[in-house]
């Protein structure tokens, strides 16, 4: 069964602090500086991210199939360019998508993610759309049931969106397909490429909902990495998309600690 999610959708706000920086998710991820310490005591928070023994095997074929403009939407705000085939240094995207928008124009538009793939489960589950703009070659954040590693730095994940997948029960069929929408505010995004970031790396995590509620991340499924590369009103010429896709995020030079 399509699960068509259209009625959920939330602000891509591309924001420059990290929301994730200090939530724990996995056994590897950093500490957080003195003035961010939990007061939890460690004994308790310890056992909180450990995956549970039992909580399955990794379905490799969960991914993001897609990221399209709406149709409704994309017409004089955002326009779809052809993506040149570009020389990647690892970690690589598995596709790249390239966009062209009105930098001075506060207008908004649609991104659709179409998720693929989606490993069944007869328990309630929680799908999360990540997104940075820098990648990490070994992350500290382990997934150690997913064989699809985070790649996103970090220091600097954000999450566009939490949505519920429902339960495959006795009367409907295996959920496997699912369309998420997200709002693009195209004056958000300006701020980003004027401070030089122009390339959005994404990836999207599952999990059993028990295991989400109890913060046993350790258990999440992982897709491959996706990109999305933006420019102000025209799309690129070959050249142009690959520099500008090649360079890196001047973000990336300004996080607290490298993880790579």
């Amino acid at each position: 069964m399509k699960v068509k999610n259209s009625t959920v959708a939330c602000a891509l706000l591309l924001a420059s602090s990290p929301i994730l920086a200090n939530t724990k998710l996995g056994g590897g991820q950093p500490q957080p500086s003195p003035d961010e310490v939990d007061t939890t005591p460690p004994a308790a928070e310890t056992k909180q991210v450990r995956p549970p023994i039992n909580a399955g095997k990794t379905n490799q074929k969960f991914n993001i199939s897609s990221i399209t403009l709406d149709d409704t939407n994309k017409r004089n705000k955002v326009k779809a360019c052809d993506t040149p085939r570009v020389k990647q240094t690892r970690p690589r995207a598995r596709n790249i998508v390239s966009f062209a928008f009105r930098p001075n124009r506060k207008e908004v538009a649609t991104l659709q993610f179409a998720m693929a793939d989606i490993p069944t489960s007869k328990e309630e589950q929680v799908l999360l759309v990540l997104y940075s703009r820098c990648l990490s070659k070994k992350s500290k954040i382990k997934t150690p049931l997913s064989k699809v590693k985070l790649l996103l730095d970090e220091n600097d994940i954000e999450i566009l969106g939490t949505y519920n997948v429902p339960p495959v029960t006795a009367n409907n069929s295996a959920t496997t397909e699912m369309t998420i929408e997200v709002d693009l505010e195209t004056a958000k995004l300006a701020q980003q490429t004027k401070a030089g970031n122009d390339t959005f790396y994404f990836q999207a995590a599952l999990l059993k909902k028990s295991d989400f509620a109890k913060k046993h991340y350790g258990a999440t499924k992982l897709s491959p990495l996706e990109a999305v590369h933006v420019t102000h009103n025209s799309c690129p010429n070959k050249k142009d998309f690959s520099d500008n896709f090649r360079s890196v995020n001047a973000s990336c030079d300004k996080l607290p600690t490298k993880s790579n």
